[in-house]
Formats: structure tokens, C-alpha cells, sequence
């Protein structure tokens, strides 16, 4: 009788272990999926952001570049060629961190981080910084210089 109750012990015991490893996958499947949807919607108002803001810049630059074809020579171009570099490093940033959380709603152990999306972010705010600068110059210069046409006038 002792070994019965020795044994269905610890076939109760097993059991209830087991119940709780099971418990602990299903909490992680959750886990994992909403992690991955929080991750996701990050993802999708930066991708948003950095569209959006990047082609407000070109049209920025493209304007003031148009209108003093000089800030050109002064950095202007530079300031083009590193959105340009930005944006195209930007989609295949997010379509990097899209896979992984297609891989993390899978259950797959994958090692996301944001850094490189926020990299990008920090990189198109300082060019929205330079440019601000190259306006700021030229509306310094046209309020420096206005008197003067108006005396020529």
C-alpha cells in the first residue's frame, strides 16, 4: 500500500508539473505576441515619421536649392545625399525588424532592438537641423539685404 501511495504521489506531482510548464508556454506565446504587436506599432510610426518628415525635407531642400542654387556648394548637397542614404538604410531597417517580429509571433527566439530605427530617426532630426540652419541664413541675409533694395528702388 506504501508504494501505491509513493507512486500515485508522484504521478500527481508529474502532473502538476507538467500543468504548470504548460502554463508557463501558453503565458509566453502571449507574452511573445504582444510584445511583438507593441513592437510592431513602434515600428509602424517610425516607418510613418520617417517617410513622411524625409519627404518634406527633399522638398524643403529641393526648394532652397532651387531658389540659391550657392547653398548647394555650401553643404546643401550633402545634406541631400545623406537623406537619400537615410530613407534607402531606413527600408531595409524595417523590413529587418518587420521579419523578426513575424519570427517573435512565431515563437521563434529572436533578438530585436529598436536602436537602428531610432539611429535613423536621430539621423533625419539633425538633417531637419542643418537645413533649419541654411534658412535661418538665408532669412538672416534677407533681412540683412532688403533695406539696401529698398534703397535702390
Amino acid at each position: 500500500m506504501e508504494r501505491y501511495l509513493r507512486k500515485y504521489g508522484d504521478a500527481a506531482f508529474i502532473a502538476e508539473l507538467t500543468k504548470t510548464v504548460n502554463a508557463h508556454g501558453e503565458a509566453r506565446a502571449l507574452f511573445n505576441a504582444e510584445v511583438a504587436d507593441s513592437l510592431a506599432q513602434i515600428v509602424e510610426v517610425a516607418e510613418k515619421y520617417i517617410k513622411n518628415e524625409s519627404a518634406r525635407l527633399m522638398a524643403a531642400l529641393e526648394r532652397l536649392g532651387a531658389k540659391v542654387p550657392e547653398f548647394r556648394e555650401l553643404g546643401l548637397g550633402d545634406v541631400e545625399e545623406r537623406l537619400v542614404a537615410a530613407v534607402r538604410e531606413s527600408e531595409v531597417v524595417i523590413e529587418k525588424l518587420r521579419a523578426r517580429l513575424d519570427e517573435m509571433r512565431e515563437g521563434k527566439a529572436t533578438h530585436l532592438t529598436l536602436d537602428e530605427v531610432f539611429d535613423l530617426v536621430k539621423e533625419l532630426n539633425e538633417l531637419w537641423d542643418i537645413t533649419s540652419r541654411f534658412v535661418k541664413f538665408y532669412s538672416s541675409l534677407y533681412s540683412d539685404l532688403s533695406p539696401l533694395f529698398l534703397m535702390a528702388t
